[in-house]
Protein backbone atom coordinates (compact mmCIF):
# COMPACT_ATOMS: atom_id res chain seq x y z
CA UNK A 1 0.00 0.00 0.00
CA UNK A 2 2.91 2.20 0.66
CA UNK A 3 3.69 2.38 -3.10
CA UNK A 4 0.61 4.05 -3.67
CA UNK A 5 1.07 6.42 -0.75
CA UNK A 6 5.02 6.91 -0.26
CA UNK A 7 6.07 6.45 3.44
CA UNK A 8 3.00 8.99 4.37
CA UNK A 9 1.79 7.30 7.15
CA UNK A 10 -0.30 10.05 8.11
CA UNK A 11 -1.50 10.56 4.16
CA UNK A 12 -1.87 6.39 4.15
CA UNK A 13 -4.53 5.72 7.16
CA UNK A 14 -6.97 8.43 5.99
CA UNK A 15 -7.00 7.56 2.82
CA UNK A 16 -6.98 4.34 3.17
CA UNK A 17 -9.59 4.49 6.35
CA UNK A 18 -11.94 6.64 3.87
CA UNK A 19 -11.72 4.10 1.21
CA UNK A 20 -12.93 1.37 3.66
CA UNK A 21 -15.78 3.50 4.76
CA UNK A 22 -17.32 4.06 1.51
CA UNK A 23 -16.95 0.03 1.18
CA UNK A 24 -18.70 -0.29 4.13
CA UNK A 25 -21.54 2.03 3.24
CA UNK A 26 -22.19 0.17 -0.39
CA UNK A 27 -22.30 -2.81 1.99
CA UNK A 28 -25.33 -1.63 4.29
CA UNK A 29 -26.85 0.03 1.02
CA UNK A 30 -26.89 -2.88 -0.69
CA UNK A 31 -28.09 -4.87 1.94
CA UNK A 32 -31.14 -2.41 2.45
CA UNK A 33 -31.90 -3.41 -0.99
CA UNK A 34 -32.31 -7.63 -0.63
CA UNK A 35 -36.08 -6.89 0.63
CA UNK A 36 -36.87 -3.41 -1.14
CA UNK A 37 -40.23 -3.07 -2.13
CA UNK A 38 -39.33 -2.09 -5.34
CA UNK A 39 -37.69 -5.57 -6.41
CA UNK A 40 -39.41 -7.83 -4.24
CA UNK A 41 -43.13 -9.20 -4.68
CA UNK A 42 -45.06 -7.66 -1.69
CA UNK A 43 -44.72 -10.41 0.02
CA UNK A 44 -41.02 -9.99 0.25
CA UNK A 45 -40.55 -6.88 1.76
CA UNK A 46 -39.98 -5.07 5.04
CA UNK A 47 -42.53 -6.15 7.52
CA UNK A 48 -42.02 -7.67 10.83
CA UNK A 49 -45.48 -9.18 10.95
CA UNK A 50 -44.84 -11.30 7.88
CA UNK A 51 -41.47 -11.25 6.72
CA UNK A 52 -39.30 -10.64 9.96
CA UNK A 53 -36.33 -12.64 8.45
CA UNK A 54 -36.29 -9.33 6.05
CA UNK A 55 -34.35 -7.17 8.50
CA UNK A 56 -31.62 -10.09 9.39
CA UNK A 57 -29.32 -9.39 6.55
CA UNK A 58 -29.39 -5.70 7.46
CA UNK A 59 -29.32 -5.90 11.08
CA UNK A 60 -26.35 -8.16 10.85
CA UNK A 61 -24.81 -6.41 8.10
CA UNK A 62 -24.93 -2.92 10.60
CA UNK A 63 -23.87 -4.91 14.33
CA UNK A 64 -21.23 -7.46 13.45
CA UNK A 65 -19.72 -5.69 9.65
CA UNK A 66 -20.01 -2.01 9.59
CA UNK A 67 -20.33 -0.58 13.85
CA UNK A 68 -17.97 -3.70 14.68
CA UNK A 69 -15.58 -2.84 12.15
CA UNK A 70 -15.42 0.61 13.15
CA UNK A 71 -15.19 -0.16 16.71
CA UNK A 72 -11.84 -2.12 16.42
CA UNK A 73 -9.80 0.42 14.22
CA UNK A 74 -10.96 3.23 16.48
CA UNK A 75 -7.30 2.72 18.49
CA UNK A 76 -5.85 3.68 14.83
CA UNK A 77 -8.25 5.91 13.96
CA UNK A 78 -8.13 8.52 17.11
CA UNK A 79 -4.91 7.51 17.95
CA UNK A 80 -4.18 11.26 19.11
CA UNK A 81 -7.58 11.57 20.83
CA UNK A 82 -7.18 10.16 25.17
CA UNK A 83 -7.32 6.97 25.48
CA UNK A 84 -10.18 7.04 28.37
CA UNK A 85 -12.48 9.11 25.89
CA UNK A 86 -11.46 6.26 23.22
CA UNK A 87 -12.11 3.48 25.40
CA UNK A 88 -15.85 5.04 26.03
CA UNK A 89 -16.55 5.10 22.24
CA UNK A 90 -15.46 2.08 21.57
CA UNK A 91 -17.52 0.45 24.35
CA UNK A 92 -20.40 2.51 23.20
CA UNK A 93 -19.77 1.42 19.57
CA UNK A 94 -20.00 -1.97 20.98
CA UNK A 95 -23.10 -1.68 22.45
CA UNK A 96 -24.61 -0.43 19.34
CA UNK A 97 -23.43 -3.32 17.04
CA UNK A 98 -24.45 -5.74 20.08
CA UNK A 99 -28.05 -4.11 19.70
CA UNK A 100 -28.28 -4.39 15.73
CA UNK A 101 -27.03 -7.98 16.46
CA UNK A 102 -29.18 -8.56 18.89
CA UNK A 103 -32.16 -7.31 16.35
CA UNK A 104 -31.01 -9.73 13.51
CA UNK A 105 -31.09 -12.51 15.70
CA UNK A 106 -34.45 -11.93 17.00
CA UNK A 107 -35.26 -11.32 13.37
CA UNK A 108 -34.50 -14.67 12.21
CA UNK A 109 -35.55 -16.49 15.40
CA UNK A 110 -38.95 -15.26 14.56
CA UNK A 111 -39.21 -15.88 11.05
CA UNK A 112 -38.01 -19.19 11.29
CA UNK A 113 -40.92 -19.37 14.10
CA UNK A 114 -43.79 -18.21 11.78
CA UNK A 115 -42.58 -20.05 9.32
CA UNK A 116 -42.90 -23.18 11.10
CA UNK A 117 -39.37 -24.58 10.15
CA UNK A 118 -36.41 -25.72 12.32
CA UNK A 119 -33.62 -23.69 13.68
CA UNK A 120 -29.85 -23.92 13.65
CA UNK A 121 -29.61 -26.76 11.24
CA UNK A 122 -27.03 -25.18 8.59
CA UNK A 123 -23.37 -23.95 8.82
CA UNK A 124 -24.16 -20.55 8.37
CA UNK A 125 -26.64 -20.52 11.55
CA UNK A 126 -24.04 -22.33 13.61
CA UNK A 127 -21.22 -20.13 12.63
CA UNK A 128 -23.61 -17.53 12.96
CA UNK A 129 -24.57 -18.56 16.87
CA UNK A 130 -20.84 -18.93 17.42
CA UNK A 131 -19.95 -15.60 16.08
CA UNK A 132 -22.48 -13.76 18.34
CA UNK A 133 -21.91 -15.90 21.55
CA UNK A 134 -17.90 -14.50 21.09
CA UNK A 135 -18.87 -11.01 20.52
CA UNK A 136 -20.62 -11.29 23.72
CA UNK A 137 -18.51 -13.13 25.80
CA UNK A 138 -15.40 -10.61 24.20
CA UNK A 139 -17.46 -7.46 25.14
CA UNK A 140 -18.11 -8.43 28.47
CA UNK A 141 -14.44 -9.11 29.05
CA UNK A 142 -13.37 -6.20 28.00
CA UNK A 143 -15.58 -4.20 29.65
CA UNK A 144 -14.82 -5.46 33.09
CA UNK A 145 -10.87 -5.76 32.32
CA UNK A 146 -10.43 -2.25 30.83
CA UNK A 147 -13.52 -0.16 31.87
CA UNK A 148 -15.41 -1.14 35.56
CA UNK A 149 -14.16 -2.16 37.56
CA UNK A 150 -11.10 -2.41 35.74
CA UNK A 151 -8.31 -5.12 36.66
CA UNK A 152 -4.86 -4.15 37.46
CA UNK A 153 -2.20 -3.16 34.81
CA UNK A 154 -0.69 -6.29 34.90
CA UNK A 155 -3.53 -8.22 34.13
CA UNK A 156 -4.75 -6.02 31.25
CA UNK A 157 -1.26 -5.62 29.58
CA UNK A 158 -1.12 -9.60 29.87
CA UNK A 159 -5.34 -10.02 28.43
CA UNK A 160 -4.52 -6.71 25.32
CA UNK A 161 -3.15 -9.61 22.98
CA UNK A 162 -5.77 -12.12 23.79
CA UNK A 163 -8.28 -8.83 23.60
CA UNK A 164 -7.05 -8.02 20.59
CA UNK A 165 -6.28 -11.43 18.83
CA UNK A 166 -9.85 -12.45 19.47
CA UNK A 167 -11.20 -9.29 18.21
CA UNK A 168 -10.12 -10.50 14.63
CA UNK A 169 -11.19 -13.68 15.05
CA UNK A 170 -14.83 -12.77 15.70
CA UNK A 171 -14.28 -10.26 12.68
CA UNK A 172 -13.22 -12.73 10.47
CA UNK A 173 -16.39 -15.39 11.58
CA UNK A 174 -18.62 -12.29 11.42
CA UNK A 175 -17.93 -11.75 7.88
CA UNK A 176 -17.78 -15.27 6.93
CA UNK A 177 -21.22 -15.97 8.32
CA UNK A 178 -22.73 -13.23 6.30
CA UNK A 179 -20.88 -14.50 3.05
CA UNK A 180 -22.16 -18.40 3.64
CA UNK A 181 -25.71 -16.67 4.66
CA UNK A 182 -26.14 -14.89 1.22
CA UNK A 183 -24.82 -18.17 -0.99
CA UNK A 184 -27.58 -19.97 1.55
CA UNK A 185 -30.07 -17.60 1.00
CA UNK A 186 -29.61 -17.09 -2.97
CA UNK A 187 -29.34 -20.50 -3.56
CA UNK A 188 -32.70 -21.23 -1.26
CA UNK A 189 -34.09 -18.25 -3.38
CA UNK A 190 -35.19 -18.18 -7.00
CA UNK A 191 -32.33 -15.87 -7.54
CA UNK A 192 -30.74 -18.04 -9.90
CA UNK A 193 -33.22 -19.17 -12.41
CA UNK A 194 -32.56 -20.32 -16.23
CA UNK A 195 -33.86 -16.98 -18.18
CA UNK A 196 -31.95 -15.05 -15.45
CA UNK A 197 -35.50 -13.40 -14.77
CA UNK A 198 -34.20 -12.51 -11.05
CA UNK A 199 -30.98 -10.80 -12.90
CA UNK A 200 -31.28 -7.08 -10.71
CA UNK A 201 -31.48 -9.38 -7.18
CA UNK A 202 -29.12 -11.75 -8.24
CA UNK A 203 -26.45 -8.84 -8.73
CA UNK A 204 -27.22 -6.91 -5.71
CA UNK A 205 -26.71 -9.86 -3.92
CA UNK A 206 -23.43 -10.45 -5.68
CA UNK A 207 -22.20 -7.08 -5.18
CA UNK A 208 -23.29 -7.14 -1.69
CA UNK A 209 -20.71 -10.03 -1.26
CA UNK A 210 -17.92 -8.12 -3.39
CA UNK A 211 -18.34 -4.94 -0.94
CA UNK A 212 -18.67 -7.09 2.15
CA UNK A 213 -15.30 -8.59 1.31
CA UNK A 214 -13.54 -5.76 0.54
CA UNK A 215 -14.40 -3.91 3.37
CA UNK A 216 -13.22 -6.79 6.14
CA UNK A 217 -10.09 -6.96 3.64
CA UNK A 218 -9.54 -3.38 4.65
CA UNK A 219 -10.02 -3.03 8.00
CA UNK A 220 -8.11 -6.31 8.74
CA UNK A 221 -5.14 -4.63 6.88
CA UNK A 222 -5.25 -1.60 8.56
CA UNK A 223 -5.45 -3.24 12.17
CA UNK A 224 -2.55 -5.58 11.16
CA UNK A 225 -0.37 -3.12 9.87
CA UNK A 226 1.98 -1.61 12.90
CA UNK A 227 2.75 1.19 11.13
CA UNK A 228 -0.92 2.90 12.09
CA UNK A 229 -1.04 1.37 16.27
CA UNK A 230 -1.65 3.85 18.34
CA UNK A 231 1.61 4.67 20.49
CA UNK A 232 1.20 3.72 24.29
CA UNK A 233 1.04 6.83 26.15
CA UNK A 234 4.43 6.84 27.35
CA UNK A 235 5.74 6.84 24.09
CA UNK A 236 3.27 9.60 22.99
CA UNK A 237 4.52 11.91 25.87
CA UNK A 238 8.11 11.14 24.76
CA UNK A 239 7.95 11.67 21.08
CA UNK A 240 6.37 15.12 21.94
CA UNK A 241 8.87 15.94 24.18
CA UNK A 242 11.58 15.51 21.64
CA UNK A 243 9.83 17.75 18.96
Amino acid sequence: MFVIFGKDRDLAYPTLFTVCEILGLFSIFLSGLLFDKKLYASKYVYSWDTNPFSFHPLMMTLGLLFCYGNAILLYRTFKSTPKPIVKILHASLLILSLIFAGIGFAAVIRGKYLGKRPHFQSFHSWLGLTTVALFVLQWICGFISFLVPQLSLNIRQAYMPSHRLWGKIIFLSATVAILTGLSEHGYGSSFFTANDAERKRRLILNFFGVFTSLFSLFVIYLLSNSEYRRLPDEEVVTNESNT
